[in-house]
C-alpha cells in the first residue's frame, strides 16, 4: 500500500477512536475494511513446542558431533569410560533442557521452563567437572587455559547466531531469561567438543576455563537480553 493510503487509513482510525460513540459512515467503513484487508499477510503456523525443541536439539547434536569428528580427540583418550559416559549424559541433558526452554519462549502465552531446571543443568556440568576429574593444577594454568576459553567462544558465538535465526520465527520477547537460554544452549554446544579435544583433564582447568567461560557467556546473554528489553 502506498504511504499516502496508509496515512489516510491511520487518520480514519484516529478519527473513529476519538469518537467511539459515533457510528461509522458507510464510506468510511468500506475504506477501513479495504485498507486493513490489504495489509493482512498469511502467517505460517509454528510447529508444536516438542517439534521446535527437536529442531534445536537436532542442530545441537549435529553441530556437536561434527565438531567432535573434526577436532583433536586428546581428551577422549585421556578420560575413563565412566568420565566419558557421565559427561556425555550431563552435556546432552543440558542441551535437551535448554532446547525445551528456548522452544517454550517461541510460543505466545507459554509459561517459560522453570529456571531451577536450567540452573540445575548448569551446576550439573560444574559438579561433573569437580567430582569426576582429579584436583591437580598445572604450573602453566593460564597459558594452558586461555586457548580453551578462546575455542569455546569461537564455537559458541556462531551457535548463538544460528539458534537466534531459528528462534526468531516465533513470538520472542526480549528479556534476561531469553538471553540466558539462548547463550546457555550455545555454551553447552561448545562444551561438548571442547571436553573431548582438551588434553588438560583436571578439575581446576575444566571448572575455570570450560565451565567458567560458559557461565560468563550465559551472564552476558542475560545482561544483553535485559538491556534489549529496556530499549
Amino acid at each position: 500500500m502506498p504511504d499516502n493510503s496508509r496515512d489516510d487509513l491511520e487518520r480514519l482510525l484516529e478519527t473513529w477512536a476519538a469518537k467511539p460513540e459515533t457510528q461509522l459512515r458507510p464510506d468510511m467503513e468500506r475504506k477501513l475494511e479495504s485498507g486493513l484487508g490489504a495489509q493482512l499477510l498469511p502467517v505460517r503456523p509454528l510447529p508444536s513446542q516438542g517439534g521446535l525443541a527437536l529442531i534445536f536439539l537436532a542442530i545441537f547434536a549435529a553441530c556437536a558431533a561434527g565438531l567432535i569428528a573434526v577436532l583433536d580427540k586428546a581428551g577422549f583418550h585421556l578420560m575413563s569410560g565412566a568420565q566419558i559416559a557421565w559427561m556425555t549424559a550431563i552435556l546432552t541433558g543440558g542441551g535437551i533442557l535448554f532446547s525445551l526452554a528456548l522452544a517454550r519462549r517461541m510460543a505466545p502465552g507459554s509459561r517459560p521452563l522453570f529456571p531451577g531446571w536450567l540452573i540445575l543443568s548448569s551446576f550439573g556440568a560444574a559438579a561433573g567437572f569437580a567430582l569426576l576429574f582429579p584436583w591437580r593444577a598445572s604450573h602453566d594454568f593460564i597459558s594452558e587455559g586461555w586457548p580453551c576459553a578462546a575455542m569455546e567462544l569461537a564455537i559458541a558465538v556462531p551457535a548463538i547466531a544460528v539458534f537466534w535465526l531459528v528462534a526468531r520465527r516465533g513470538a520472542l520477547f526480549a528479556s534476561a531469561g531469553l538471553g540466558a537460554v539462548l547463550t546457555g544452549l550455545a555454551a553447552f554446544l561448545a562444551l561438548a567438543p571442547l571436553q573431548f579435544q582438551c588434553m588438560f583433564q583436571q578439575a581446576p582447568h575444566l571448572l575455570v576455563w570450560h565451565a567458567g567461560t560458559a557461565a560468563v557467556l550465559i551472564g552476558l546473554g542475560a545482561i544483553a537480553g535485559g538491556l534489549r528489553r529496556l530499549v
